[in-house]
């Protein structure tokens, strides 16, 4: 016979058996998702992209929010030296082949900025944590009629896993600034497995602050 203890001992029992499997679901859970993204060993080398890869990424200011598609549209030779060509509509990004600095962008036909030398370039390569990098340049606005001497400082400050519309990665976040008064230009979030960041936030000469997303990519 079943006695109001016994059974008041049952329930007990019970409850902590179903508090058991809930722990042991969580923590199976939490291994599931460890081992989808696997952490970032070693340096990481530069990574050489082919045409045809593209990336996705929305985009979000004070002032409104969108969409766009990077594409890697060819290589083309811009002074002696082979450069990526990023389309995006009607934009033209250049990026040297040899360190991914960036060299000039290119509007409807006009080149609205130009880096001479092109040393700027907000991820450096062989990546690693702790890793810095100093940039000294002129930049040239052609379309605005000005130009800049632009001293930057970047760093590889730690890893980092991170959700993005398009998944989740291990990255390497990155911070730069303005090498004369420490202002702050940009914090990247780099993924090996994108070869590009996931993300990135920056201030807008507005006020406030801009940042992209990862929405989707295809590597070739």
């Amino acid at each position: 016979m079943n006695t109001p203890e016994a059974a008041h001992g049952t329930k007990a029992r019970c409850e902590r058996y179903a508090t058991m499997l809930l722990i042991v679901a969580t923590a199976l859970a939490g291994c599931s998702a460890m081992q989808g993204t696997a952490a970032i060993k070693g340096p990481i080398a530069q990574p050489v992209w082919k045409v045809g890869n593209e990336w996705a990424y929305r985009y979000e200011t004070p002032s409104g929010a969108g969409t766009f598609v990077w594409r890697l549209d060819r290589i083309e030779t811009l002074a002696n030296e082979p450069h990526y060509v990023i389309t995006a509509g009607t934009r033209e990004i250049f990026y040297r082949v040899a360190d991914l600095g960036f060299t000039k962008e290119i509007l409807d036909g006009k080149t609205v900025r130009q880096i001479s030398p092109s040393t700027w370039r907000p991820v450096a390569f062989p990546l690693s944590v702790g890793l810095s990098w100093d940039m000294k340049y002129l930049e040239t606005r052609p379309t605005e009629q000005q130009t800049e001497n632009v001293e930057r400082r970047c760093m590889a400050e730690g890893e980092e896993v991170l959700t993005v519309p398009a998944g989740t990665f291990a990255t390497i976040r990155i911070v730069c600034n303005q090498a004369r008064n420490n202002a702050w230009v940009i914090t990247v979030w780099y993924s090996p497995e994108v070869n590009h960041l996931v993300k990135d936030e920056y201030p807008v000469r507005t006020g406030g602050r801009g940042s992209r997303e990862l929405l989707r990519f295809r590597l070739k």
